[in-house]
C-alpha cells in the first residue's frame, strides 16, 4: 500500500494505492454504491461512507485499475484546502 498526498489545483488530494488482485471494471462501477459488497462477511457501507464524508467537505473521491506489472487499485480523493 502507497500512500502519497499533494496539492492540485487548491485541493488535497490523497492517493491510496496498492498492488493488490485489484477490483474487476465491472465492481468499479458500483464499490461506492451502499450495501455493495464481494465479500462473504462485508456490509457493502465502508466505500459509500467514505464518499458522502468526503463529498460533505466539498470533495471527490474516484478509483481505477492499476496498469503494467503493478495491477491492484487506486483511489484518489480531493478536498479543498480550506476545510
Amino acid at each position: 500500500m502507497t500512500i502519497a498526498a499533494k496539492n492540485v489545483n487548491g485541493a488535497v488530494q490523497i492517493t491510496f494505492s496498492d498492488t493488490g488482485d485489484g477490483i474487476s471494471q465491472e465492481n468499479l462501477e458500483k464499490i461506492f454504491d451502499p450495501l455493495f459488497t464481494t465479500k462473504v462477511k462485508g456490509t457493502g457501507l465502508g466505500l459509500a461512507v467514505c464518499q458522502k464524508i468526503v463529498e460533505g467537505h466539498g470533495g471527490t473521491i474516484s478509483s481505477g485499475r492499476n496498469v503494467g506489472q503493478s495491477a491492484g487499485t487506486t483511489f484518489d480523493a480531493r478536498i479543498p484546502e480550506y476545510c
